[in-house]
């Protein structure tokens, strides 16, 4: 009697890798009948989705089925059957709003998230990883996502290494302090050592400018300094006393150190291969800076069309005499009079030569709120017609800019009426192009929205 029950004890070991987990092997709405049939799909298919009493097959491999899936509709109110899902696959489940899952094969970490997020889930096999073809190492999307933060910051991940020319936007509507931090961890880039935080102080007079209440838990994360650069015009911001006046004004020095960049002189940059300047001068401090987290405030613009983060990181980085020097595309007594199209040319020179001194070492948020027609520079600026969008990050400032202005030509409120005039007038978009020719970053992009 022993002997059997041992046998029957052994036996039950041998089969629990074949066993559906029973917590969460009942669900609703679909008869054993259409999943057994569903199962049996997975012979001659990688991926079974059963929605609406309709079932899409895919047979492409890896994880493209699951983006191809996503790019259409999400998982919601779906019955998915897949050949393997690991660590990668649970995320975009994650992400895709997944009810039930279903694996011949499943992995333990794919278990863990996927009972995090109270997906129900099936397998026939259970492994402790998903390993690479010669089976010595992990499958390169389980490495890849191994460390994501979020199943939002693992699609876009995914989606890059699948898409290596198309640049990663996070995007949020949520306009609160909690959320700019959460985008910028999800952004991925740490950035490490003296950390400087290129913010517009904010014409003095002027209100749109980002509050030091909204941004304060963001800069104490980042451990930053806020940076600005002294003006190329007549007011309060054009000499360096009267300029860190406006900051403790303005409330930003009751929130962090500040430093005017180019209180203490210039250093000249090389813009390599520049459309119309070959150096861009910026405040010498950038040298005392190991990284940089170029915070914009994207709006409207009298000269630049827009500003976003290609106009922060020119004429923002730029010292005083800097700044005239692009306004006049290398003619500093030009300032007010240089052609249109070469002033933006000049800008994306200078951009170019801040992104080859910091390397990989910035990051890029776009905040899109209270976004005048006017730049945080006018002391007067009009009110803001156009609803406030949201959020957006990115290590591409070409990208990000480019789907900051396709989220004001995509939008229903008819308030972008005024921003569109006054960005077309100012024929914006050519800084983008500009920059995107000179190798700064990509237009193409994927906006990933924040879950």
């Amino acid at each position: 009697m022993k002997n059997i029950i041992k046998i029957c004890l052994l036996f039950l070991i041998l089969l629990v890798p074949f066993i559906v987990l029973p917590a969460y092997s009942k669900e609703e709405g679909i008869t054993k009948e259409t999943k057994a049939m569903l199962i049996e799909k997975l012979n001659t298919a990688s991926l079974v989705v059963y929605k609406d009493n309709e079932i899409k097959t895919y047979t492409e491999h890896n994880l493209d089925p699951l983006l191809m899936y996503l790019e259409e509709d999400n998982f919601d109110d779906t019955y998915i059957f897949d050949k393997t899902i690991g660590r990668a696959a649970a995320y975009l489940y994650v992400y895709g709003d997944a009810d039930y899952v279903y694996a011949d094969t499943m992995s333990k970490p794919a278990v863990e998230i996927l009972k995090k997020n109270n997906i129900k889930y099936e397998y026939k096999h259970l492994v402790n990883e998903i390993k690479n073809k010669d089976n010595t190492g992990l499958c390169p999307f389980e490495e890849l996502t191994k460390n994501a933060l979020n199943a939002t910051q693992a699609y876009g991940l995914i989606y890059k290494k699948m898409h290596p020319d198309t640049a990663i936007i996070y995007f949020t509507d949520k306009l609160t302090p909690d959320s700019l931090v959460e985008i910028y961890k999800t952004t991925g880039r740490i950035l490490k050592g003296n950390v400087a935080v290129k913010l517009h102080s904010g014409e003095p007079g002027g209100h749109n400018f980002l509050q030091p209440e909204f941004i304060k838990p963001l800069v104490d994360y980042v451990k930053g300094t806020i940076v600005e650069c002294n003006t190329a015009y007549e007011g309060r911001r054009m000499t360096t006393s009267e300029h860190e006046t406006v900051m403790k004004e303005h409330g930003f020095t009751d929130i962090a150190k500040v430093d005017i960049m180019d209180s203490e002189g210039q250093i000249a940059l090389p813009v390599q291969n520049g459309k119309q300047i070959k150096v861009n001068y910026v405040g010498s401090h950038l040298e005392n800076y190991n990284s940089m987290l170029v915070l914009s405030h994207f709006k409207g613009h009298q000269m630049g069309g827009f500003g976003g983060a290609l106009k922060n990181l020119s004429i923002g980085v730029a010292s005083a005499y800097g700044k005239a020097y692009i306004h006049g595309a290398g003619h500093p007594e030009d300032i007010w009079t240089c052609e249109q199209d070469k002033f933006l040319e000049s800008m994306a020179d200078a951009d170019k030569s801040v992104m080859d001194y910091m390397k990989d070492n910035i990051t890029f948020i776009n905040v899109m709120k209270r976004m005048s027609i006017d730049c945080d520079c006018n002391n007067h600026p009009a009110e803001p017609e156009i609803a406030d969008i949201g959020i957006l990050s990115s290590t591409d400032p070409v990208a990000l800019d480019q789907a900051c202005v396709d989220l004001i030509y995509n939008s229903d409120d008819p308030g972008k009426a005024s921003l569109i005039k006054r960005m077309e007038e100012k024929h914006g978009i050519h800084t983008v192009e500009a920059a995107a020719d000179l190798g700064v970053g990509v237009r193409k992009y994927k906006l990933i929205e924040m879950k």
